[in-house]
């Protein structure tokens, strides 16, 4: 396979998240034929090697075209795609020049191969790229990968295998493997296939509007309280709020069950733990104080990360979903669905597979209902203004109540799994997390969304406000 184009074809795409990183050369890790065409379709995986150090291994599917050019099939041709169902479905073991491009499909049947109906892909994937097979089967082609087991694929084959309702089931994959005497470094999942709900809506969306709503509604304003107003009218979306902590919780207790294999099963947390957390906030501290819009609150934050190391019972690590926000669940007919256990895309593969309080998938949801509030504001009023200043109390009520639905229930179905710390401990550490991951979301904002930088500060602020008044 000639790769040379690939240096110029890459930056184009949408999922390849190093654009402003000149490429200083393209190597072929291995290929193989999918389908034979004309003209072929061929699965690459591809080192990208950057003028800055480093590379990055990439998982690519390309149509040779008759002059050779390289295209995506994804862009050009998606019908062709229907070739990742047959093989999943088939189970096929393809060759490659040092290995084999493995795929299995124990949830499809080989007599009624995906794709033989209808394929599309999905035109708002970020990071890498979905098919839809039927309107049954979604396919998820990884692109960045890394050797090693990625804790998507793990945690949705565990999962599934454990008969959890709340994600939607795994069916299939595709694996790299080399030949025999490589090592585990050497593996790479490539895809993963699960069943696609086609009822399903997206939490954030769903959330969004149903805030947004509650803005529009002037009847609030008829309440002697505020607060009632706003628990009244958002009665539905609030109910909606505690299920979703209800199913949290679920998911953390499946996880940290007993009889689970040793990468999964939950271990107690130490004080090398709390160390590790601690330095890791404070890292991400270190680096919000360059953008000056921290400081009034960069000392006090800080002193509340370092209440982590008094902490005497903090509970139980186990695996967790590691990016946990609204975008990351669908609401369907059946309940709440949990959808993408990638973790943080820009942590390293070994960091999203580690064990971790599953309290920081807490803390990741409340940061996310403060998203919703604010960016429902921003969808109806500008800030300073004072159609901003009538609303902006609503949405802070909403967020409090939303907090405290999802928290209660939360905290209800979690004593189950005996992972979590006192009372105390959970307040602290949840204040902790938050924050954490409040420096993260500050220093995303700065980046691509400068006037959104007023919500991590918040929420910082919040959480400082928090541990004053305990």
């Amino acid at each position: 396979m000639q790769v040379d184009s690939l240096a110029a074809m890459l930056p184009q795409k949408r999922w390849f998240g190093a654009k402003e990183r000149a490429i200083a050369g393209v190597s072929l890790i291995d290929d193989t034929v999918l389908d034979d065409g004309p003209p072929p379709l061929a699965a690459a995986l591809v080192r990208i090697a950057f003028a800055d150090g480093g590379s990055d291994v990439f998982n690519l599917l390309l149509i040779t075209a008759s002059d050779d050019e390289l295209q995506d099939p994804f862009e050009k041709d998606v019908d062709r795609l229907k070739a990742l169902g047959k093989h999943m479905a088939h189970g096929s073991t393809l060759r490659g020049r040092q290995g084999s491009f493995r795929f299995s499909g124990a949830g499809l049947d080989p007599m009624s191969e995906p794709g033989q109906g209808s394929v599309r892909s999905v035109s708002s994937e970020q990071s890498n790229s979905s098919v839809i097979f039927d309107e049954e089967i979604i396919m998820k082609v990884l692109r960045r990968v890394e050797p090693g087991p990625n804790p998507e694929l793990e945690l949705a084959r565990l999962l599934t295998g454990e008969g959890f309702g709340n994600i939607p089931a795994q069916v299939g994959e595709m694996r790299y493997e080399p030949d025999e005497g490589a090592s585990e470094a050497d593996f790479y999942d490539l895809g993963i296939a699960q069943r696609f709900l086609p009822d399903a809506v997206d939490g954030w969306e769903e959330t969004l509007a149903h805030v947004g709503r509650l803005l529009e509604s002037s009847s609030v304003a008829g309440y002697e309280h505020l607060r009632t107003g706003v628990e009244d009218k958002a009665s539905e979306n609030l109910e909606c709020i505690e299920q979703l902590g209800d199913v949290t919780a679920a998911l953390h207790v499946m996880l940290a069950r007993d009889g689970l294999d040793t990468d999964f099963s939950g271990e107690p947390i130490d004080s090398s733990d709390l160390k590790q957390w601690i330095e890791r906030a404070h890292e991400s501290l270190k680096r919000g104080r360059g953008g000056g819009d921290l400081e009034d609150l960069a000392d006090r934050a800080g002193a509340i990360i370092d209440l982590l190391a008094s902490v005497t019972t903090p509970g139980a690590k186990t695996r967790v979903h590691g990016d946990y926000h609204l975008g990351q669940t669908m609401l369907t007919e059946r309940g709440w669905i949990i959808l993408d256990f990638e973790g943080e895309p820009a942590r390293s593969l070994q960091d999203r597979r580690s064990k971790d309080s599953p309290l920081r998938d807490v803390a990741g949801m409340m940061r996310s209902f403060s998203y919703a509030a604010t960016a429902a504001l921003f969808r109806r009023a500008e800030p300073g203004s004072r159609d901003w200043s009538n609303l902006e109390p609503i949405a802070e009520a909403w967020e409090d109540l939303a907090r405290e639905r999802f928290l209660r229930a939360y905290l209800r179905t979690a004593h189950e799994g005996e992972f979590l710390p006192d009372e105390e401990s959970t307040e602290t550490m949840l204040n902790v997390f938050e924050i954490d991951k409040a420096l993260y979301e500050l220093a995303y904002e700065r980046s691509h969304r400068p006037a959104w930088t007023r919500i991590p500060l918040e929420g910082i602020r919040r959480a400082v406000a928090r541990e004053s008044a305990r």
